[in-house]
């Protein structure tokens, strides 16, 4: 049994470990180059442990139980004893090399080694080591005492003892581990790409702005923040940096790669809430949020339902909608409104094009093919006049939401397809460690398997771009009827 806990890093991320490992009964050392550094985050432990003590969040004489079990040391030979050492240094390979190589000549042979970093391969930085089979990645994510995701990495020559006991002791600190291969953005990182990254896109095309899109992920989607303003929060040159990495790591496949708007943010200086810019504006810069167009009274609308079936419900059921020819009602499924009207012959100046996937959360998109500008917002009057909430954006196979979703159903798929970790520890680490109203797999299986994988063969199709290549965990199981968590054999 893990007992004595080394964090090396005195930062805020290797604070937040020892915070965690003191609190859940560990023996804790604590070690930092700058002496007065590890002091100052003993001393901020200190305090919070006493803030969650006063609140009732832990027993009481707890946080005084905690502080005794942690020790600060001056050099690196005073962790001779720990059952395992965690790393949460400066992200830099060989600064990392060097340290894992010293402390391979100090710890016993039955010390476990980890890393904390949340980009390098853990293969690389076990490649200073003799005993590699010790070696594994332990990612926190920030702040370590809230959060309750660690990512376990497994690199090449990590034992199954080590990734047993590692997990075990994730589960005493209180976390929730999943275990990860050693790829470049592991989990969370690597599947966290495709919201931001098609939001880009779709951005990049002029299907709709930043506040528009952000406005459709949060109230038709769901996710607590919309992809820019999430950017904006965890820094635009952080998210960039992180992208760039991941798209190189994965030999710039197109299904990462970012836009020309990603760097241009960046090199501006528009980084996001921490410059007071970024896609949105903050502080006193920022401009009043424009309130939603107030809705005409309830009017009745002369126009046909091409196609129909039971997704109109919410709709149809909710609308006064007079029969007659004035406009024509479509519900593509990855279709932009220009091929819908190809395919069936429509008029695109009197066809109108509804994304129906948020209807039953009252929230709806239209679009039309180019000459529709009018008659999309003469549909959106009335939606609205009806209580719906309407957003109106440029022609685009699959809208935002559903082109959104289906990209980060599509990337979960090819994580459980390439073994990264299995669909339910996908779903569980992106709910946990981003807030998803829902995992990748499923947003797979409540969109429909069927339909997830009919948006990225219709998006491959109109683009012609490798970036919407369905992955073979989806077109398997969509061609198969199955469920997205089938196993694969």
């Amino acid at each position: 049994m893990i007992q004595c806990v080394g964090v090396i890093g005195c930062g805020p991320m290797g604070a937040g470990i020892a915070q965690v490992a003191a609190a859940a009964g560990s023996d804790v050392i604590l070690l930092d180059t700058v002496p007065e550094a590890a002091q100052r985050a003993r001393d901020e432990i200190a305090r919070r442990l006493a803030s969650l003590e006063r609140k009732g969040k832990l027993p009481a004489g707890a946080s005084q139980s905690a502080l005794s079990r942690l020790q600060i040391a001056s050099d690196l030979p005073e962790l001779a004893g720990c059952d395992i050492v965690i790393e949460a240094i400066v992200e830099q390979l060989d600064a990392k090399l060097a340290l894992f190589s010293r402390l391979e000549g100090i710890v016993a042979e039955t010390a476990i080694l980890a890393t904390n970093t949340s980009s390098l391969s853990v293969a690389a930085i076990a490649g200073a080591c003799m005993i590699r089979g010790r070696i594994c990645g332990m990612h926190f994510f920030n702040p370590v005492p809230v959060m309750r995701l660690v990512e376990i990495v497994r690199a090449p020559d990590t034992s199954d003892d080590t990734i047993a006991k590692v997990r075990q002791l994730a589960d005493r600190f209180g976390k929730s581990s999943v275990t990860v291969g050693d790829t470049p953005g592991f989990l969370v990182n690597l599947q966290g790409r495709a919201y931001i990254l098609e939001a880009l896109a779709i951005a990049n095309e002029q299907v709709a702005d930043a506040a528009t899109i952000d406005r459709i992920m949060h109230h038709g989607g769901g996710f607590p923040l919309g992809p820019f303003a999430l950017m904006d929060l965890t820094g635009i040159d952080i998210n960039l940096a992180a992208s760039t990495y991941i798209y190189a790591g994965y030999n710039h496949d197109p299904r990462l790669r970012t836009t020309p708007m990603h760097q241009l943010m960046a090199s501006a200086g528009r980084l996001g809430r921490k410059t007071g810019r970024g896609f949105h504006d903050y502080g006193d810069a920022a401009a009043p949020e424009q309130p939603a167009p107030s809705p005409d009274a309830p009017f009745a609308l002369s126009a046909r339902i091409v196609e129909p079936d039971e997704r109109w419900q919410p709709v149809a059921t909710g609308v006064a909608l007079s029969g007659g020819d004035q406009f024509n009602l479509v519900a593509p499924v990855g279709e932009d409104c220009a091929t819908i009207c190809a395919r069936l012959g429509l008029d695109p100046k009197m066809t109108v094009a509804l994304d129906l996937t948020a209807a039953d959360r009252r929230h709806l998109t239209v679009m039309s093919a180019i000459g529709g500008g009018s008659a999309a917002e003469r549909v959106a009057q009335w939606l609205r006049s009806h209580g719906f909430a309407v957003e109106v954006v440029q022609d685009s196979p699959g809208f935002v939401l559903q082109r959104i979703l289906a990209m980060i159903a599509n990337l979960g798929c090819e994580l459980a397809q390439t073994g990264i970790a299995n669909p339910h520890e996908i779903d569980m680490a992106m709910k946990l460690a981003q807030n998803y109203p829902l995992g990748p797999i499923e947003i797979a299986q409540r969109l429909g398997v069927s339909k997830t994988f009919q948006i990225m063969e219709a998006l491959h199709q109109a683009t012609g771009s490798d970036r919407y290549r369905p992955s073979l965990w989806l077109r398997r199981r969509a061609l198969l009827g199955l469920s997205a968590y089938a196993p694969p054999s």
